[in-house]
């Protein structure tokens, strides 16, 4: 929505297109570009910057024209327009500023509102399609930190919005942050329907114990007790399991309010080619129906820079492959997963190991998921090996490598016709090689195999790998 950068025509393009394959929703921040004469913040630092309100209201009216809705979302307040720092007001000692505030004190109670107020009254004034909107979502993702005041006092009485809390309690503390984030949403919630009144209002949230360990989250009681309209939790594959998030989250057997899963996605240093990306995220979606979401919306349309280190797939990139792949209109049901074929001949094969960790056994090194590994929790000399069920030609053998530290290892490609054949060596990595290396053998002529296992004589780590990959056909 950067004035100068935001662009209508390719706006209501990129909206037809996705109306034309049955998407109906798009989840647009309203100010990621929070700082600079072209955001959202006005370059006096007194509200608002008109040339932006423009944008936001021309991409509602490009929603209504092509039937998409738009799940409109605040990353923050904005450092420009005087709003951060009305809402840090007063911060210091028992509260530390930033979110340790925003959701807890008066002063940030009242920016946040005017924020808002300001934000519906430029859109009000403007004429513009508010029936094209979803939501409002207040946050897109709510947290706090744990180490810093009042999350990280331990004595003390601290006053907030809601009352007297005892910092010495961890059961007041928990309760004061929920009674605070129930009292924000309400006061923003009614804000918001001052200007809109039939509008749905939202927050995101994710889980701080999968992501972000020394932030404070909690959702349970938020479902309960807060009068948002409905929920946004966000997860993606390669990690924690779908389950593991809706029990972090509280989710499990409720069904008061729609949840949707507002982000998901599938990071391209965990799936390394698009087919395996899609496969895990198929499969995530559709497991996730079993726990209640509703709905989906994937991060993101257009690709990240390569120089960002958590990029993900974008839709459109090779050949819209997964905007095709996932288009209503192409699977009209979600929560079957697409059937996606894997050239792996490694995947799902039985494996076993000289030996594992309890929870990182050998089937991991052939789960077509980067974010889980086989480790044998002891030095070389180790192996791993796979029972390809068949016999095959074997062109391609990939390795991706978990290690740490970094250091020269040696690992040997075994492999075998049949189980009652020796294991024969045919090819010995060497050098220095780090944590995500891919290691790649490619024979020169092919191999005939059943059974493959790499065996690890020589590394500064406990043996791991992440993913072992077999390409081939069968023998003929």
């Amino acid at each position: 929505m950067k004035v100068g950068v935001y662009d209508a025509k390719r706006t209501r393009d990129d909206f037809a297109a996705l109306s034309s394959l049955g998407y109906n929703t798009v989840r647009v921040f309203l100010d990621h570009c929070n700082q600079g004469p072209d955001c959202i913040g006005d370059g006096d630092n007194a509200g608002l910057n008109p040339a932006y309100l423009d944008n936001i209201a021309d991409m509602m009216s490009a929603a209504r024209e092509t039937g998409i809705y738009i799940l409109f979302t605040s990353n923050d307040l904005p450092d420009q327009g005087g709003y951060a720092e009305e809402a840090n007001l007063g911060s210091g000692g028992t509260f530390a500023g930033y979110r340790n505030s925003y959701y807890l004190r008066p002063h940030a109670i009242t920016a946040t509102r005017r924020y808002w107020r300001d934000l519906l009254t430029g859109l009000v004034e403007r004429g513009a399609a508010f029936d094209a909107v979803l939501g409002w979502q207040l946050l897109n993702e709510q947290w706090m930190f744990r180490d810093q005041p009042p999350l990280s006092l331990t004595s003390g009485l601290v006053e907030t919005t809601t009352g007297s809390y005892d910092m010495g309690d961890p059961n007041q503390k928990t309760q004061m942050v929920s009674d605070g984030i129930v009292y924000y949403i309400a006061q923003m919630r009614e804000e918001i329907l001052l200007r809109d009144p039939t509008a749905l209002v939202t927050m995101g949230f994710f889980v701080p114990e999968i992501a972000a360990p020394d932030w404070y989250v909690e959702t349970a009681s938020l479902l309960e007790r807060s009068n948002l309209d409905f929920f946004d939790f966000h997860g993606y594959p390669g990690g924690a399991s779908v389950q593991d998030h809706a029990e972090h989250f509280g989710m499990i057997g409720y069904n008061a309010k729609p949840i949707l899963m507002g982000e998901y996605g599938a990071f391209r240093h965990i799936y390394s080619d698009i087919d395996s990306a899609a496969r895990a995220l198929t499969a995530w979606v559709a497991d996730s129906c079993q726990f209640g979401f509703d709905g989906w919306l994937y991060w993101t349309y257009y690709p990240a820079g390569a120089s960002v280190e958590d990029r993900t797939w974008g839709l459109v990139d090779e050949d819209n492959y997964l905007l095709n792949l996932f288009a209503p209109a192409n699977q009209p049901d979600p929560c079957v997963a697409a059937g996606i074929p894997n050239d792996n001949l490694a995947y799902g094969k039985p494996v076993t190991a000289s030996r594992s960790l309890p929870n990182e056994p050998p089937a991991n090194a052939v789960d077509d998921n980067a974010g889980t590994q086989w480790g044998a929790g002891e030095d070389p000399v180790q192996w791993i090996q796979i029972d390809l069920q068949g016999l095959f030609r074997i062109t391609e053998m990939r390795l991706l490598v978990a290690q740490y530290p970094a250091g020269t290892t040696i690992h040997r490609v075994q492999i075998r016709a049949s189980s009652g054949d020796s294991y024969q060596t045919v090819y010995e990595f060497q050098g220095f090689t780090n944590d995500n290396d891919w290691l790649i053998f490619k024979p020169d002529t092919p191999l005939l195999a059943s059974q493959i296992r790499i065996q690890t004589t020589s590394s500064p780590s406990w043996v791991a790998w992440k993913e072992i990959q077999v390409y081939g056909e069968p023998s003929q």
